[in-house]
């Protein structure tokens, strides 16, 4: 219940963020203008609440349990001289900071425990410890196994992470800010995650950056309300050009008429100079987004829940990312059959690029 209040007095917010979020406030105007433009009905606005659909799962459904191993022994088997580096690992893990490490740090810890048992281990080669180097052997494996299992409870236990996939309150601006360090990020982390468990994570050091680049950008959540939003206004743009056309033609005869003229306006200038910019800001900062989570969605050991909620953003087929692109299509098709109608498109005799200097 307490969850579910926090979720509507976010929504509450959206609804209420309208005049300073400047990328619904562009959505809006554009179906306000186009709705006018072919004499339509009016239009549904954009409700807050679709997105519940992409409603992150309960942490609990995303975190893997992994077993404890017991490496205090081994403080009592490596000497500090032959294997210092797994020495300080160990005797790391074992302090009270140890046993309280955020779980994007025990990723690089795992990784780094993993490099000095190698290191450890062709030390010992030389000395010929047969037993230790048995030991040591099977905790690497067995670490190694439980490395996939380490970085989804990385992600998936992460603030950072977290904030970066779930919807905000407000769309990406109309003009947004550079957000390359937290596609890098994404990126990086997908690819890590892949490599796994043959690869191992880079260090805490190496981490950091990472999370904290995710941390910092507004701009994961803010992409997922701005395909949601958007995804909604091309259907209802499209929507409104098709009842046009089927129902009470703009250019009855397929030669422009004044109310062409005043479509071909809205498309030129508030379309093509308005609204088509903001779609191709969204779309290049989706592409890149999409391309990371499918691919971390096929990282092994995955949580069921994980994967779904991957899928649902941007799966090929059924998910936010690709409804976007659909609509956006099907958006694209209406304005030429319409501007077609009129022989006002692009290429065609009546075609002017220019805007009337009225507004419409």
């Amino acid at each position: 219940m307490k969850s579910r209040i926090l979720v509507l007095l976010a929504l509450l917010g959206l609804a209420a963020c309208g005049p300073t979020d400047d990328g619904l406030a562009l959505q809006t105007d554009y179906l306000q203008r186009l709705n006018n433009a072919v004499e339509g009905d009016g239009f549904v606005g954009f409700d807050p609440a679709q997105l519940l659909r992409y409603r992150m799962p309960p942490r609990r459904q995303r975190l893997i349990s992994i077993p404890e191993t017991r490496i205090g022994l081994l403080e009592l088997l490596v000497d500090v001289r032959h294997c210092p580096a797994l020495q300080q690992q160990i005797s790391q893990r074992n302090s009270s900071l140890g046993k309280q490490l955020q779980p994007s740090n025990r990723l690089g810890y795992e990784g780094d425990l993993l490099r000095a048992l190698q290191a450890c281990l062709d030390t010992l080669q030389a000395s010929r410890t047969q037993e230790l180097q048995v030991t040591l052997s099977a905790l690497a494996a067995q670490k190694r196994r439980q490395l996939p299992a380490v970085f989804w409870n990385a992600l998936n236990g992460s603030p950072e992470v977290e904030r970066y996939l779930r919807f905000a309150d407000q769309a990406l601006p109309v003009q947004p800010a550079e957000d390359t360090a937290a596609l890098d990020a994404l990126a990086q982390l997908a690819a890590l995650g892949s490599a796994l468990p043959q690869r191992l994570p880079p260090s805490v050091a190496q981490l950091d950056p990472l999370f904290f680049a995710l941390h910092s950008s507004d701009q994961g959540g803010q992409l997922i309300t701005s395909l949601a939003s958007l995804r909604h206004t091309l259907e209802q743009a499209s929507l409104l050009l098709e009842h046009r056309l089927q129902h009470r033609p703009v250019c009855p005869q397929g030669k422009p008429t004044p109310a062409g003229r005043i479509l071909q306006n809205i498309f030129v200038k508030f379309y093509a100079g308005g609204l088509q910019p903001y779609l191709a800001r969204v779309h290049r900062r989706g592409q890149r987004w999409s391309d990371s989570l499918r691919r971390l969605g096929e990282a092994p050991q995955i949580p069921a829940a994980t994967r779904g909620y991957l899928l649902d953003l941007a799966g090929e087929r059924e998910s936010l990312w690709q409804d976007f692109q659909q609509t956006n299509d099907r958006h694209i098709r209406a304005w030429q059959q319409a501007l077609k109608s009129c022989g006002l498109a692009p290429g065609q005799a009546g075609w002017e690029g220019q805007a009337a200097n009225s507004d419409q």
